[in-house]
């Protein structure tokens, strides 16, 4: 039967093939390679780290979208430190292009929170919506009661 778990451990093997794939084109002896598929450079990092946080966002429901999207960017900017180390060439533009790719994967998400924002508490700043949040709450009380029902991992 198909189930919500199952598609997530499915999907948790594809991304770890999927990201060893991503580390080996862009660390080995490949650069170019994006042209045979009619991309130039900054086309296929942005494509590959949308990838990745799409792919990141299904495998890990219980993190939150902007801390993924943040390790993202940083993986972006770690991958263009380690291409120095590999001999290809580091480039500013590709980590801009890696981090757009994250953030277009991410911005969605964002909308959605602020158009639920709007409909909840349209007089309220993002902020004072964030506060009343009860997801928010939850996971504020499981930080001082570390006991807490909200602080047990569900498996």
């Amino acid at each position: 039967m198909l189930t919500s778990r199952r598609i997530i451990l499915a999907a948790r093997l594809l991304f770890v093939f999927a990201a060893t794939g991503m580390a080996v084109l862009m660390l080995g002896p490949f650069q170019g390679l994006e042209q045979a598929f009619g991309l130039n450079d900054k086309a296929a990092h942005a494509i590959a780290f949308y990838g990745v946080t799409v792919g990141l966002f299904l495998i890990s429901p219980t993190r939150r979208r902007d801390d993924l999207a943040v390790f993202v960017i940083a993986a972006a900017l770690a991958a263009e430190g380690l291409q120095f180390f590999t001999g290809r060439s580091v480039s500013v533009g590709d980590f801009l292009a890696g981090a757009g790719g994250a953030v277009a994967a991410w911005l969605p998400g964002f909308v959605e929170q602020v158009r639920h924002a709007a409909r909840r508490h349209p007089n309220l700043t993002l902020a004072q919506a964030s506060a009343i949040n009860r997801r928010r709450r939850a996971r504020a009380s499981a930080v001082q009661n570390p006991a807490s029902p909200a602080r047990i991992r569900r498996t």
